[in-house]
C-alpha cells in the first residue's frame, strides 16, 4: 500500500485576551471564531474521546467534517483528530496551544499529517481565516 506524502501547517497569532478567554472563544460554537460557528449540523461535545461531527455548506455542497478530542487543558491546550474530504481519508491532528505573553495570548496551531497536495494546503487559508476571526473578536473588545 502507497503511503501519502503528508506536510503540517503551523500558524501563531497573538490574540488580546487572556488564554482562559481565547480558549473558552475557540470551543464555543456560539462564536462565529471557530469553525463549529455556523455549521447546517453539529454534533458537539468538547470532552476527551467524544466525537465531533460538523457540516458547513459551500454553496450547493455539503462539507461534513468529524473527529474526536484527543486532549484538552483549559487555557493551555486543544488536541483534535480532523477528517474531511480535504484530508482525502487521513486522520489529520489539530494542536492549538495558548500561552500568556503579557496581557495577550499567543495562539500555536498546528494542523499535522495533512495530505501534501493542493486541497491539504487549503486547510492554510481555512485556518488563517479563523484565526483572523479570533484576533478581530478580541481586537474590539
Amino acid at each position: 500500500m502507497n503511503t501519502p506524502k503528508t506536510m503540517e501547517i503551523n500558524i501563531s497569532r497573538t490574540i488580546h485576551a487572556t488564554p482562559a478567554e481565547v480558549y473558552k472563544a475557540w470551543l464555543d460554537p456560539d462564536s462565529p471564531v471557530n469553525p463549529f460557528h455556523g455549521a447546517k449540523r453539529l454534533v458537539f461535545e468538547p470532552k476527551v474521546g467524544a466525537l465531533y461531527y460538523f457540516v458547513h455548506m459551500q454553496g450547493d455542497v455539503e462539507r461534513p467534517h468529524y473527529g474526536r478530542f484527543e486532549e484538552l487543558q483549559p487555557g493551555a491546550k486543544i488536541r483534535m483528530t480532523w477528517m474531511s474530504n480535504h484530508t482525502q481519508g487521513l486522520e489529520s491532528m489539530v494542536t492549538v496551544t495558548f500561552k500568556a505573553k503579557g496581557d495577550d495570548t499567543l495562539l500555536a496551531l498546528k494542523h499535522a499529517n495533512l495530505p501534501d497536495n493542493e486541497m491539504g494546503r487549503a486547510h492554510d487559508e481555512g485556518w488563517q481565516h479563523f484565526l483572523g476571526l479570533l484576533e478581530q473578536r478580541f481586537a474590539t473588545a
